[in-house]
């Protein structure tokens, strides 16, 4: 199995009720998902997974098979604009977004008494890939806040998890002259991140992402010389209320 593909620790019971359901999953379409508002929001694809086998588990005579069909999809808009706001300091994607169809066999309508236990897995396992995209961007101490609900496009209220991390920030040096630059102090950068489970059609859709939870700004006063002070502030302009507004609807648009 791939490093990328959810892992499922169900455990054995009995599932009589199961017995006779079909377990076979073909291939799994991508999710759709609001290209118009990605395309608008300056949203670019990251990388994109088809047909990986999530939970294989036998119970009895028969298997609970999930196979899921991702995408990914970083704020490039905001990543460049944070780079050359930055000096290229900041280089990542502070702003994610991705979707997940998982196919079910038997479908989740037909699971009975373990539906609960796999939607479960699905959540734990969805919430580590989460983790780890924010990993790969450089996003580190990521714990889990609370939980809520969120409204998707079928009218269907999706159970919600929200999580929260940070960026470390690395100090800014602006060269001045061949032998003196000014430091910018850094820091850590907050970074939240929602994520969303919900069946649909007898499957489940799975979707969330990371976004900047605050702004950045510094200021600094340098004395160069007796005669030269220079004052240098840095403001970042980062809108957290509206990342986090512009990610809810993205989720909600997925189907």
């Amino acid at each position: 199995m791939q490093r990328r593909s959810f892992i499922a620790t169900l455990g054995a019971g009995a599932i009589a009720s199961l017995a006779g359901c079909q377990t076979a999953v073909g291939s799994v379409a991508l999710p759709s998902v609001p290209d118009d508002a990605l395309d608008s929001g300056g949203w670019e694809q990251l990388e994109q997974t088809k047909d990986e086998t999530v939970i294989e588990e036998a119970y009895g005579p028969v298997t609970v098979e999930a196979v899921a069909s991702s995408v990914t999809y970083t704020d490039a808009a905001l990543r460049e604009q944070v780079r050359a706001d930055t000096l290229s300091t900041v280089e990542t994607d502070l702003a994610l977004f991705s979707a997940t169809r998982i196919d079910m066999a038997p479908s989740v309508d037909e699971l009975g008494p373990v539906r609960s236990e796999v939607k479960k897995q699905i959540r734990a396992a969805a919430i580590e890939e989460l983790r780890a995209q924010m990993d790969a961007a450089g996003i580190t101490n990521v714990e889990e806040t609370g939980t809520g609900t969120i409204e998707v496009a079928s009218g269907t209220t999706a159970e919600m998890t929200e999580l929260t991390g940070s960026y470390p920030v690395e100090d800014m040096k602006f060269p001045v002259s061949e032998d003196t630059a000014i430091t910018i102090e850094g820091g850590d950068l907050a970074v939240d991140a929602v994520l969303a489970v919900w069946s649909a059609n007898g499957n489940y859709l799975v979707a969330g992402g990371a976004y900047p939870a605050e702004n950045f700004t510094r200021e600094t006063d340098t004395s160069l010389t007796d005669a030269i002070s220079v004052s240098v502030d840095i403001d970042l302009g980062l809108t957290p209320d509206a990342y986090r507004e512009e990610l809810r609807a993205l989720i909600a648009g997925v189907s």
